[in-house]
This record gives C-alpha cells, sequence and structure tokens, in this order.
C-alpha cells in the first residue's frame, strides 16, 4: 500500500512539475526574445506608451516613433526626430533603452519588440516579404499573406535558406501552430508553399500512352497463353 501511495505521490508531483514548465514556456521565450540581440536584416517594432497619464502635454502618437523598421546593412534603424541609431549588437531591450534615454521625455515608455523578415513564396495569395513576429505561428504568416491558396498544399511546406532545404513537410508544424522561432526561421528565410500537382496535356498523353503499352502487353499474353 505504501509503494502505490508513494509512487502515486511521484507521478503527481512529475505532472506537477510539467505543468509548471508549460506553464512557464511562453514567459521563457518572450524573455528569450528580448535578450536575443538584433542583426542587420532584421526587424524592430518600436511602442510608444504613455507613463504619466496626468501629463497632457505629452501625446505618444506626435512622437511619430510608433512603427515597424528594417535593420540595414550597417545594422542602423532611421527613427523620426532622433535620426540614425545603430540597433545590430543590441537587445530589443537595450534598445528601448537607448531610444528612451536620446528621447528625455520621462512622461512616456519605450518598448522594442524583434521581427524578422520573411519572403513567403508559392501557393498564397499574397506572396511577397512580410515583418512578423518569432512567436508568432507558420498559419498567421500565412494569414498575413492572405490566407493560402486553392491548390496549396501544405504537405510541401519547406524553409530556404542561401539556396538550400533547411526545414520540410511541415505539415505538422502548420496544424500545430508551431511558432516561426520553434521552427528556428531567420531573417532572410524564405518559406515556399507549393501547389499540387496538375496534369497537363503532356502528362495526359504519357499516361494514355502508357495504359495503352499495357493493353498491348495484356492482349500479347492472352493470344500466348491460348
Amino acid at each position: 500500500m505504501k509503494s502505490n501511495l508513494s509512487l502515486r505521490s511521484r507521478v503527481t508531483a512529475f505532472g506537477g512539475v510539467v505543468a509548471l514548465v508549460l506553464h512557464l514556456l511562453p514567459a521563457l521565450a518572450q524573455a528569450q526574445s528580448q535578450t536575443a540581440k538584433l542583426r542587420a536584416g532584421d526587424g524592430v517594432r518600436v511602442l510608444v506608451w504613455k507613463e504619466d497619464i496626468s501629463d497632457n502635454q505629452v501625446k505618444p502618437e506626435e512622437l511619430g516613433l510608433t512603427g515597424d523598421y528594417l535593420l540595414d546593412e550597417q545594422g542602423n534603424i532611421m527613427l523620426p526626430s532622433l535620426g540614425e541609431i545603430k540597433a545590430a549588437g543590441q537587445s530589443p531591450k537595450g534598445l528601448a533603452d537607448n531610444i528612451q534615454q536620446s528621447l528625455r521625455i520621462k512622461a512616456v515608455r519605450i518598448v522594442c519588440l524583434p521581427l524578422i523578415r520573411v519572403t513567403l513564396l508559392g501557393a498564397v495569395q499574397r506572396p511577397g516579404s512580410y515583418l512578423v513576429q518569432p512567436k508568432e505561428s507558420l498559419w498567421e504568416l500565412i494569414n498575413k499573406a492572405g490566407g493560402p491558396a486553392n491548390d496549396a498544399d501544405f504537405r510541401k511546406i519547406k524553409v530556404m535558406r542561401s539556396g538550400g532545404i533547411v526545414k520540410s513537410n511541415l505539415l505538422e508544424a502548420f496544424e500545430k501552430a508551431h511558432s516561426l522561432e520553434d521552427l528556428a526561421v531567420e531573417s532572410g528565410d524564405q518559406i515556399i508553399v507549393p501547389g499540387l500537382s496538375k496534369f497537363d496535356f503532356g502528362d495526359v498523353i504519357r499516361y494514355a500512352t502508357f495504359a495503352m503499352s499495357v493493353g498491348v502487353f495484356y492482349l500479347q499474353l492472352n493470344n500466348n497463353n491460348r
């Protein structure tokens, strides 16, 4: 009896630990995103919040800073009223602190969120380049492109980098809404959504020829057996 109770206690404790880890995973992922260093080609989303609501002289929207920015080849971003700021090599939080110091307005708070630049190609409504948060799912990215085309083949979605395939057969990732970060997608990657194979006239001729050859072989075989 004691051994059964002990085993049950251990199973319950293990279940509690698993539940705690699963609960903390989103927070850990967010913390990792905030400490990861930005690189040239990445993007960053700048948000401006009003820290002191009693200060009617400051209006965050008038600063013109809120928006998505792409780091250029030198790793810089161009901000209204502040000019060029070095972003590469900094964490999103570090960049937010630098913007805050340059702004010198205590009534507002600056927050920076990391973005990755991904090119979505193939069977989607609006193929193109998109700035998205790493925590967004593959489905959310495709939805930004207007959704999949009618002939999209989700079984063969793949990620390409520098001309090579780094991830393929992402149907499960699509169905389970795995984040782009989970899939190790980086800025500059291409995500290809192939279309379903269609028969063209040449395919029809080839299959018809094959069927005729099989029919002729079958007739010859029957004649030989008589």
